[in-house]
């Protein structure tokens, strides 16, 4: 049984975006046990709708977030995005066709990808705002001392 929950390892140090991950991973979970019950049904293709509505959904609020920071590789993390969400439009057009063994191993490889995605692309614009606020706090420290000394 594949394991679809995401420990602190993951996390990006923003609760909007550790959310999403968490629900996206929720989500994976759940289209896994209807996969594995090999039940194609309305519920399935709600499941998995919501899933695409989900990452396209976290994909821009962590675009916007990165924007805002200016983080210089914002382009190549849209891009990996953007593979993301191929792979997962593919999969959705063709989980009813396919068999339940090749649609869960397309959703293992979907999990796999989305938590190496957090732990390579994610966790750098971690660390890049990480440095901004250290840089921006030593620098509002030093000017409050300079105003302190100036008096």
């Amino acid at each position: 049984m594949e394991n679809f929950s995401l420990s602190g390892v993951y996390e990006v140090g923003n609760e909007l975006l550790d959310a999403q991950h968490k629900v996206i991973l929720n989500y994976m979970a759940k289209v896994y046990t209807y996969l594995l019950a090999d039940k194609k049904d309305d519920d399935l293709f709600g499941l998995i709708n919501r899933l695409d509505t989900c990452c396209k959904l976290h994909f821009l609020d962590e675009e916007k977030f990165m924007e805002e920071m200016e983080l210089p590789e914002t382009e190549e993390h849209k891009a990996q995005h953007a593979l993301f969400v191929t792979h997962l439009e593919n999969f959705m057009g063709r989980y009813e066709e396919s068999d339940s063994v090749k649609n869960i191993g397309e959703l293992v490889f979907l999990k796999g990808w989305f938590l190496e995605h957090i732990e390579v692309f994610d966790k750098r614009y971690a660390e890049f705002k990480k440095r901004f606020d250290m840089a921006v706090h030593e620098s509002t420290r030093q000017a409050a001392l300079k105003n302190s000394t100036t008096k």
